[in-house]
């Protein structure tokens, strides 16, 4: 080599190791798009560089373009010895594309060379329930714990899936668990009292909200696909049935409105439909229906109290399992209600008196205290019709679908 090929060899290794050290604080400093830009043009030099791959990775993925961030992790494993950092990045990459099973592969390999790595468990662990394998992912949370007994999201899904499963004592030792680390966590508070049969008048708002701001994604799919949930469809088929058929609405309010199914299958009955509900993820969800005027993020009670709006038409479709005490909600539609307004919902259905807080998590109704409570409240029960909810394991829910009408006497004032 001559001596002028030598110095621009140099020179040119000097300059690539500026421009690494310059994407890197690029990147460090959030400066994404510059930082991918100067990570692409060094691999125009250092193809092989599992590094600049890697790095190029995170910027993808920071970027939200995980196909991208897949590829250059997946680039990166391939040129190095097995890396646990590589490994994990691709790991959640597979799952961010919709591959849990390549990702479960992945976080197995991570484990051979890192055997306690405990956020490795605890995302496989997600991994395997979102394959609906609830035993793999006890076993997973259960090695987390072993490993970090402080691990709270572990022991929180612990409890959820001993819930959902009717392990009733497993499940109330982990929320138990949680509930001693996070004393202040009404959610928790709210399940344990579930579970040990204390009596309650209401869900709190947390629940509600951090219910389903964590399921809205898939919540509709799951409940209509495989819980064969069509309850807004036998409400309206009640309605159909009853004394009110054939009479259209002008404004409705679908309170607890979630992804929008209730108001998809009542949009033939109202002409301008409200939806109000606690989740904003939900809310999202609804929008894309396209059969709402206005939406509101807000809690039922505090929408009824605060609307200068009026309705002539309430709708609440399995939504009151999540309330408890009904009294105040029918007081406070009464106050914005038109005359001869109409009120529909669905409740799950109790055989005892008055209402309950069942293990579930869900407030079941007895059909007298809906009666008394519409009674009480200026509402009259127009229809009333026996349903299936929706499956729970290998049976059926019983439930109610209800149409109340407003007195004239409450709506006018008189």
């Amino acid at each position: 080599m001559s001596r002028n090929e030598d110095s621009n060899s140099k020179y040119s290794a000097e300059r690539l190791r500026q421009e690494f050290d310059t994407a890197c604080v690029a990147h460090g400093e959030g400066r994404l798009r510059e930082a991918r830009r100067r990570y692409r043009l060094l691999l125009r030099f250092l193809p092989e560089s599992a590094l600049i791959q890697y790095n190029l990775g995170l910027v993808y993925f920071d970027l939200g373009d995980y196909a991208l961030a897949l590829r250059a992790f997946s680039t990166a494993d391939a040129l190095a010895p097995p890396d646990v950092d590589t490994l994990f990045n691709l790991a959640l990459c597979q799952k961010r594309t919709g591959d849990p099973a390549a990702a479960i592969a992945t976080y197995r390999r991570i484990l051979v060379l890192e055997p306690d790595h405990a956020d490795c468990l605890y995302n496989l662990g997600g991994c395997y329930r979102d394959q609906h394998d609830d035993r793999q992912a006890v076993a997973c949370y259960q090695q987390v714990l072993a490993i970090h007994p402080a691990y709270l999201p572990a022991a929180n899904n612990l409890a959820y899936l001993h819930h959902c499963a009717g392990e009733i004592g497993q499940a109330i030792r982990y929320y138990s668990q949680v509930l001693e680390q996070r004393p202040e966590d009404e959610s928790v508070r709210y399940l344990l009292a579930a579970l040990r049969g204390i009596p309650l008048d209401q869900a709190p708002d947390a629940y509600v909200r951090d219910f389903f701001d964590t399921y809205a994604e898939d919540f509709e799919q799951h409940l209509v696909d495989e819980l064969g949930y069509d309850n807004p469809q036998q409400l309206h088929a009640c309605l159909c049935h009853s004394s009110a058929s054939g009479t259209s609405y002008a404004h409705g309010l679908d309170l607890g409105c979630g992804t929008g199914l209730s108001g998809q299958a009542f949009s033939d009955v109202v002409a301008e439909f409200d939806g109000v509900d606690l989740s904003s993820k939900m809310l999202a969800q609804a929008a894309h229906k396209g059969c709402y005027a206005r939406l509101h993020h807000d809690s039922i009670l505090h929408h009824l109290a605060s609307t200068e709006a009026t309705y002539d038409f309430f709708l609440a479709t399995d939504v009151f399992i999540y309330v408890g005490e009904l009294g105040p909600i029918f007081t406070a539609a009464q106050a914005v209600a038109r005359p001869q307004a109409l009120f529909c919902f669905s409740t799950e259905h109790l055989d005892a008196d008055g209402y309950r807080l069942l293990p579930t998590g869900r407030f079941a109704y007895s059909p007298a205290y809906i009666q008394t409570m519409a009674a009480s409240t200026g509402w009259s029960v127009l229809a009333c019709e026996a349903i299936r909810l929706r499956r729970e394991g290998d049976d059926w829910l019983s439930g109610d679908v209800w149409i109340l009408r407003l007195g004239p006497d409450r709506a006018t004032g008189v």
